[in-house]
Parts: C-alpha cells; sequence; structure tokens
C-alpha cells in the first residue's frame, strides 16, 4: 500500500505470512494518528459487526514464548531469575541490541518478531521521557512521584536483566530498557483475552503483547468488541486468533480506535503518553496524615453515592477527631453535629493546602510555554487541572456538609462560632449566590 512506510509494508507482508488477518480496506500510518502510529480506513466501512484485525495466538508474546526464547540465546536450561515483566522487557529489547550482539544467528533465531518491533515508536510522550524542565511542570503532584519512584524500579530492574543476559550496559542500556518497559506499559493487554470469552478484566491475568491488535489507538468508548476465532483444521495456521470487531461506521481517511476501558489521566500520561480533556474518569490519591489508605477520590465528589471514598474520608477524620470529645450521652445529638461541624472545618484546611501545592498551569491554547513541547504542555494541562477540578468538587463536598451540621446545630440551639477563614469562605459564598 503506498501509504505505507516500508517498514509497515515489511509489518504486513510478515503478518499475513503468520496467520494475520487485516481488513483490506484499512492501513497502517506512521506517526500521524492521535498518539503517534494509527490504524486509518482506506475505504469507508460501514456500521455493522466489521473485523478489523485479528492476530494468531501464535504471534502473541507471552512470559512463557518470550521465557524459552531468552533460554536458547542464553544457551541455559537454569531457571530465569527474570520476573514475568522483565521477561517480556529483555526479550523486546534483544530485537534492538543485535547490531551488538556478536553471534547474530543464535540472536536472530531465537527473536522471531523483528517486524514487529521495528514499527514501535522510538519517541514516547511519558513523563519518563519529559526534560527537566517539562518534569519540573508536575511537581506537588501524585504523578511527579510516582514518576520518580517508576524510574527507579526500573534502574534496580534494568541492572538485574543486563547482569542475567550478560551484556554491555553500552548494548543493552538503561535508555533502551526504559523505552521497552513503556512499550509494555502502553501495548500490553492481560492474558484474559486469550480466554474463550475474552475480558479487559480478570484477577488472574499476566501481561501479553498481541502484534497488530495494539496498533489501534484508544477512544473513551469507542464501540468494540473482541472474539477469539478458531481458524478451523481447513487453514493453514490452526491456532486460534485474537480480533477486534467494530461496531461504528468509518469514513474514508479516518483513524480507527480501540477501547482501552476507563482510564484517568494519570494512568493515561504515565503509562501511555498522552492524556484526555476533561477526563471523566480522573482520580486523585489522597492519604491522611498518619494513616496508610489511599483513598482515590474522583470526580464529581459527593454526588450522593453511598460509601464513596470522600464519604470515606469524612468519616476518617470524624473517628480521628471524636477521640477528643467528651462522650456525653446525655447530649449525643449535640456532641454528633459539633463534631460534624469540626470536620467540617478540618478538610476544607486540608483540601486548601492540598491544593496550594499544585503546579501553576498555562493553558497551551492562550500561551505556549518556552522550551516545552506542546503535546506535553497540553497533556500536564489536561493532569493538573483534574486535579484542580476534583479538589474543588471535594471542597464543595465539605462545604455541602459543615452547611447541613450547621443547621442542625441552630435547630438544636448550638452557638456557632467558626474559625475566621471559614467565615471568610462562608462569606464568599453568600456573595456568589
Amino acid at each position: 500500500m503506498d501509504q505505507e512506510s516500508p517498514l509497515f509494508r515489511t509489518f504486513r507482508t510478515w503478518l499475513v505470512e503468520q496467520g494475520a488477518y487485516i481488513h483490506p480496506s484499512i492501513y497502517f500510518a506512521s506517526g500521524s494518528g492521535s498518539f503517534g502510529n494509527a490504524v486509518y480506513t482506506k475505504d469507508a466501512l460501514d456500521g455493522g459487526n466489521t473485523k478489523l484485525v485479528s492476530c494468531p495466538f501464535s504471534l502473541i508474546i507471552t512470559s512463557k514464548t518470550a521465557r524459552e526464547a531468552l533460554g536458547r540465546f542464553v544457551g541455559s536450561s537454569e531457571e530465569s531469575p527474570l520476573n514475568d515483566n522483565e521477561t517480556l522487557c529483555t526479550y523486546l529489547m534483544l530485537h534492538i541490541c543485535l547490531g551488538g550482539i556478536r553471534d547474530r544467528s543464535l540472536a536472530i533465531e531465537s527473536l522471531v518478531h523483528g517486524p514487529y518491533v521495528a514499527i514501535l515508536p522510538r519517541e514516547i510522550l511519558t513523563p519518563i521521557f519529559f526534560s527537566e524542565q517539562e518534569f519540573e511542570l508536575l511537581r506537588g503532584t501524585n504523578l511527579y512521584l510516582s514518576t520518580l519512584e517508576r524510574k527507579e524500579g526500573w534502574r534496580h530492574s534494568w541492572k538485574r536483566c543486563q547482569t542475567w543476559i550478560n551484556l554491555p550496559e553500552d548494548v543493552f542500556t538503561m535508555d533502551l530498557f526504559m523505552l521497552a518497559q513503556t512499550w509494555i506499559s502502553s501495548r500490553a493487554f492481560p492474558s484474559s483475552l486469550m480466554d474463550d470469552s475474552p475480558s479487559l478484566s480478570s484477577s488472574n491475568s499476566v501481561q501479553i503483547l498481541v502484534p497488530l491488535v495494539d496498533s489501534l489507538n484508544h477512544a473513551r468508548g469507542a464501540p468494540v468488541s473482541w472474539s477469539v476465532d478458531d481458524n478451523g483444521p481447513q487453514q493453514k495456521h490452526k491456532s486460534k486468533s485474537l480480533s477486534i470487531v467494530s461496531h461504528y461506521a468509518a469514513e474514508k481517511n479516518k483513524e480507527l480506535f480501540n477501547n482501552y476501558g476507563a482510564k484517568p489521566n494519570d494512568e493515561l500520561m504515565l503509562g501511555y503518553g498522552f492524556t484526555l480533556a476533561n477526563n471523566p474518569e480522573d482520580g486523585l490519591s489522597l492519604k491522611l496524615p498518619g494513616g496508610e489508605r489511599r483513598y482515590r477520590i474522583s470526580r464529581k465528589a459527593g454526588s450522593g453515592v453511598r460509601g464513596s471514598e470522600e464519604e470515606a474520608v469524612w468519616n476518617e477524620i470524624g473517628r480521628r477527631l471524636q477521640e477528643g470529645f467528651a462522650m456525653d450521652t446525655d447530649d449525643l445529638d449535640v456532641m454528633m453535629v459539633e463534631l460534624e461541624m469540626e470536620i467540617g472545618q478540618v478538610l476544607p484546611e486540608m483540601i486548601s493546602d492540598l491544593r496550594s501545592r499544585l503546579p501553576t498551569i498555562v493553558d497551551p491554547t492562550m500561551r505556549q510555554l518556552e522550551a516545552v513541547r506542546p503535546q506535553v504542555q497540553s497533556m500536564i494541562y489536561h493532569y493538573v487541572q483534574g486535579q484542580y477540578d476534583i479538589l474543588d468538587d471535594l471542597m464543595a463536598f465539605a462545604r455541602r456538609r459543615l452547611k447541613v451540621a450547621m443547621e442542625k446545630a441552630e435547630q438544636l440551639g448550638i452557638d456557632i462560632t467558626l474559625e475566621s477563614g471559614e467565615e471568610e469562605e462562608e462569606e464568599e459564598e453568600e456573595e456568589d449566590r
């Protein structure tokens, strides 16, 4: 196909030779999609149940097949010390390291996914690969700390893999290792997709890589489904296949999408290198001082869902404060109302403190920051703005609860005296109303 680059034409030929299916009306485009490489329509597709692509199980990279290939490469029957993730990563890396491997024939014989690895993106926009100036824009967020933790964990993992595979550090490099790890985080699917009834969620799943199927980018809510097809004895390749079936119409030369499921922007940015504006799946991780539990606060906090995380935060603060309240059973109603009002002052203080730590963000449509790539600025803006929105929703929840407590206090004849900061906030709300 003249629209495709030589790398993708080689990839297509390899796939077909191995028994994969590619709808005749789609083609691969390099770096032109919503998030890099993409799959496009050559001709319009109707809105029926259209099988877009199908990958035979024999082409799927599992930790088992990767471990077997690595065993052949190192020429050892001893059990590998690498975990499943490290095994996948090392297997991918060796395809890139061929130039530094002396026995190329052994490597080529053991590493059979060369055309697949060749089309994987070399430039990825996860925070791991941000410049120092770009990364500083995340300081004060949970994602900043998560990135540092991930990078440190990968550094230890890289050294373990490099030592076992016994290749020089300037061949089996840390930079390539982080790139391969990001391929896995952005492209891996759960092994439950290989079940007879494929599913994206299973507690017993492990990571697998599915060439071709992972070529479609993500669109939230895209109407697609998965199927496991039995190729049958009459087929040249008798292995089962994993297919993506679309249930939507697509015009000519439009990008086709998969649906990775509900994912918040922190997960999308850290693992995939993109974000969604006003992502309804966004969340904020909140840890109370001295506690171990992390509460996941979502958008529209306090929207009336019983048992929500914000309710759990409110109750935990109350439990802690209750230890300092005199338990007078004759005035239990009074005590509970006073406790609620106390929570209604403590929680907003915590929220204000968290909000003050978030970085200042600049809307990329208003002003482009110097020395910051436009895509990176947009991602940071989407993510951080979501964190602000969630804290604002949580603050509104706390104020609603405080207002209810104050109304009950008035009914019980309790004298209401708020701290000055809280009084100012209440006055501002009155002015807004």
